[in-house]
């Protein structure tokens, strides 16, 4: 059984966003929440983006702060109002 826990700097990510309440976001909650693409779409084309928020790894997992990837998609948003 491996039960990896975060250390160092991504502990002290994860225990104060726990602590501030904020919501982590899988790949597949990304995903649906940017327009209900795949997750395979998010991965290869969102996830990877210089600007789009660093994932936390929760073990074998990644998860995004909500709070972040919601700041990057208003973001997004208004960058493609404008560009329009």
């Amino acid at each position: 059984m491996n039960t990896e826990q975060p250390t160092g700097p991504d502990a002290v990510a994860l225990i104060a966003a726990l602590v501030a309440g904020d919501r982590w976001l899988s790949a597949d909650a990304c995903a649906a929440y940017l327009g209900g693409i795949t997750r395979r779409t998010f991965l290869e084309t969102i996830a990877c983006k210089p600007n789009f928020p660093k994932a936390l790894p929760l073990g074998k997992v990644k998860a995004w702060k909500k709070s972040e990837v919601e700041q990057w998609a208003d973001n997004y948003r208004h960058a493609a109002t404008r560009a329009a």
